[in-house]
């Protein structure tokens, strides 16, 4: 009789030891998705504070480059004229003719930004 019950006991607790280990593996399996997933919730969030971040930057640029759009043309005429004409001078001497080509174009009432550089 004793044999019998021990061998039922054994039996129960072998059932309950693997409905156990069942358990705690779904639960190791929960965690490490709850653990995945935090991860990319956390990678989101830092995605997304960056691309706001980089959204204001992106408003400033659209802006400055609307102020920009104005002296682009009086700029490329200052560059162009510096690689076509005096690129092959002196560097006091292709100072001095820019210099001279900008006080032209200001006096001509062509835009140009606040330091136009060849």
């Amino acid at each position: 009789f004793v044999k019998k019950l021990v061998a039922e006991l054994e039996a129960k607790l072998a059932k309950l030891m693997a409905e156990f280990d069942k358990a705690m593996k779904e639960k190791n399996a929960v965690m490490a998705e709850a653990a995945k997933c935090q991860n990319k919730l956390d990678m989101a969030q830092r995605l997304v504070k960056a691309l706001l971040a980089n959204g204001v930057i992106w408003e400033q640029t659209v802006a400055r480059a609307g102020e920009e759009l104005e002296f682009i043309p009086g700029d490329t005429l200052v560059a162009c004229s510096f690689a076509s004409y005096v690129g092959v001078f002196t560097r006091q001497y292709r100072e001095a003719c820019v210099e001279n080509f900008i006080d032209f174009l200001t006096k001509k009432g062509v835009p140009l930004g606040p330091k136009p550089d060849p």
